[in-house]
């Protein structure tokens, strides 16, 4: 069987990261024989190198895909292109952070290849790691969780990690309308409403990125995650009602 994934990474100011996490990710999914496409959706700001670093490395390595887009447009709006563009059977939504093993983003794709629609790495599984997770995120973290469980009945208490991965038609096919952080629960309760309600999870160990490198700000994002919810929770009906 041949597996394919287009691995999704949207780029802000990534210039102390996006080498390693590149060079890694191409390492582990080539040595486990996936057919692979990296779409690093680059966020250009004067006094960055993302772009530059990344253009050298994609000399090097044919798997690297460029989008590049002027000005902080926001990590929602990355992830949509990348799905736009992305071409293989599956889609992984990935980082420009160092969070995770690359071994863990090959566990989770190979998840969907186990026959599940989508599947994602649970950061609070037993046996999961979390490192340098703060406090007030962790707090924020497990309300946002709980709340989506109780609305949706999803049956999982990380839904929100933005590591994930789905079959590409899922994605392809899904009206999402998130800018920000936000599209990281929105994508994963639309396809729970949607009726793809086979996902997988797999314990991961995951490394909170330092405060001062951090593109996440709480008081910013966790209103739009609010919204979204929101948005998600009164239209669940019609999306209970879309004919796959």
């Amino acid at each position: 069987m041949s597996y394919s994934v287009s691995v999704i990474v949207p780029a802000y100011k990534e210039e102390e990261f996006i080498e390693q996490v590149l060079i890694e990710t191409i390492s582990e999914f080539k040595k486990n024989n996936f057919d692979l496409e990296i779409l690093v959706v680059i966020d250009v700001v004067p006094n960055d190198k993302t772009l530059d670093i990344v253009e050298n490395l994609s000399k090097k390595y044919n798997e690297i895909k460029i989008i590049a887009r002027p000005g902080k447009n926001g990590v929602g709006n990355a992830v949509r292109l990348g799905i736009q563009n992305a071409s293989k059977d599956v889609i992984l939504i990935s980082t420009a952070e160092i969070s995770e093993k690359p071994q863990d983003l090959v566990k989770i794709v190979s998840k969907v290849y186990e026959g599940y629609d989508l599947a994602f790495g649970n950061r609070f599984y037993s046996g999961a790691k979390r490192l340098g997770y703060a406090k007030k995120k962790y707090l924020a973290n497990r309300i946002c969780n709980k709340s989506i469980r109780l609305l949706f009945g999803i049956p999982t208490n990380d839904i929100t990690n933005g590591v994930k991965a789905y079959r590409s038609e899922i994605l392809k096919n899904m009206n999402i309308v998130s800018y920000g952080f936000e599209i990281f629960a929105e994508i994963p309760i639309k396809a729970f409403l949607n009726g793809y309600t086979n996902f997988g999870e797999t314990q991961i160990t995951h490394f909170a990125r330092d405060e001062k490198f951090s593109k996440f700000d709480l008081t910013k994002e966790g209103p739009r995650f609010f919204k979204i919810i929101m948005k998600c929770f009164f239209l669940r009906q019609k999306f209970s009602k879309i004919i796959r």
